[in-house]
C-alpha cells in the first residue's frame, strides 16, 4: 500500500472532480489511511477454507405465504383499512405521482 499524504489526496480530489479546502485536506489524508489500513488488516486473515458466501448470512431464506386479510367496510361500504389513508381516489390509496 502506499502512503497516503497530501498530494495522493488532491491527486483524487483532481479526478474525481472535487473540490476540496486546503483545511479537508488533512482530514482525509487520515480517514483515507484508517481505511486502508483497516483493509490492509483483513487481507492479513487467513480465509483458506473458508467457502465464498452470497449473503451475510449461513442459512436459508425463510418465506411465509402470502395471507389475504379481510379488513372489512365502514359504514359507506369502503375498505375500513382506507380510513387511515390522508387522501383516496377511485376507491384506493392516493399517492404523489413518481414520473411527471
Amino acid at each position: 500500500m502506499s502512503d497516503v499524504n497530501e498530494a495522493l489526496i488532491r491527486k483524487l480530489a483532481e479526478l474525481s472532480r472535487l473540490e476540496l479546502e486546503d483545511s479537508e485536506i488533512a482530514g482525509y489524508v487520515k480517514s483515507i489511511g484508517d481505511i486502508l489500513g483497516h483493509v490492509d488488516q483483513l487481507r492479513s486473515v487467513d480465509t483458506r477454507g473458508v467457502e465464498p458466501m452470497l449473503y451475510g448470512i449461513d442459512e436459508d431464506l425463510r418465506l411465509r405465504e402470502d395471507v389475504v386479510m379481510d379488513f372489512g367496510l365502514d359504514a359507506n361500504g369502503r375498505p375500513r383499512i382506507l380510513s387511515s389513508a390522508p387522501e383516496t381516489i377511485d376507491g384506493g390509496f392516493k399517492v404523489p405521482p413518481i414520473l411527471g
